[in-house]
């Protein structure tokens, strides 16, 4: 797949689009709560970008009939995906409930594997920013904004895995339903259990109450203590919450076609995880 050049609407503008995609996602996170084994990091809930469905998807619902629940993002459109990845049955969102997305779900996945799993679906429970999708409100698909927002998860997917694959130590990549972001994440160090205690999250979130445009991040855990922050080779650094380097989208989508984009990204990735194992390893001052 190639790098998809991104601004044809502006980073700033997604903010509508990027919450109403939030709200659809929940019923791919509540199928894996309600259906599916409990780990203990959530991954459960989590999400996978599919490039060939262009849609984000659940794990696989155990069974005779093996099946996932997706959402294909550019034109908010819920998707039951088989055991072999085509998509069959499908729900626009456009004008429907939160709950009429979660009664379609259940439904889809209790035809699909014959009553194998027939339960209604639950969502996991962490909030969510307020919105009127919650109280009822109908979902409202905005073709241009979300066509543009799954660009940005397209590129994420794209460079987060090939990033991974180059890094030891790197997780798979995944879409979180909490905050929405994509993100592989570094076990830098370990204990002699195996868990993790030195880790770097690298990752795009599609916007959030701390920067409402997309934005790829590069943190490290745990945070440095008031550390000398290096600079970047783009991006900044983002102290107001918590630490990380951040490339907001707007720096991101003037940096030309499609090839610089790609070529500033990189550039702010390596400079960001070279700081940030910098700041992990270097004793506190």
């Amino acid at each position: 797949m190639d790098w998809n050049e991104l601004g044809a609407v502006a980073p700033a503008a997604l903010a509508p689009a990027r919450a109403q995609a939030h709200w659809a996602a929940q019923v791919i996170s509540a199928a894996g709560e309600t259906l599916l084994r409990h780990v203990p990091d959530t991954s459960h809930t989590a999400m996978a970008w599919d490039a060939g469905l262009a849609a984000l998807v659940g794990f696989p619902i155990p069974g005779s009939d093996a099946c996932r629940v997706a959402l294909r993002v550019r034109d908010l459109t819920l998707l039951l995906v088989d055991a072999g990845g085509k998509a069959g049955s499908e729900l626009p969102l456009g004008g429907r409930t939160l709950a009429q997305a979660y009664e379609w779900a259940a439904q889809a996945v209790r035809t699909r594997t014959r009553g194998g799993h027939a339960r209604a679906l639950v969502h996991p429970g962490y909030e969510l920013p307020p919105h009127p999708i919650a109280g009822g409100g109908r979902f409202e698909a905005d073709p241009g904004a979300l066509t543009e927002l799954a660009r940005w998860y397209a590129n994420a997917d794209l460079e987060l895995r090939a990033f991974a694959t180059r890094t030891p130590g790197a997780s798979a990549v995944l879409c979180w339903p909490h905050h929405f972001d994509i993100a592989s994440l570094i076990a830098v160090e370990t204990d002699a259990a195996g868990e993790a205690t030195k880790t770097i999250g690298v990752g795009l979130s599609p916007g959030d109450g701390f920067i409402a445009e997309p934005y790829w991040y590069v943190n490290h855990g745990p945070e440095a203590v008031d550390p000398e922050l290096p600079v970047l080779a783009a991006g900044e650094w983002f102290t107001n919450g918590w630490m990380g380097a951040v490339l907001r989208g707007s720096e991101l989508a003037v940096a030309g076609g499609a090839a610089e984009q790609r070529a500033r990204l990189r550039a702010y990735l390596a400079s960001a995880v070279e700081a940030s194992r910098n700041l992990l390893t270097s004793p506190s001052p």
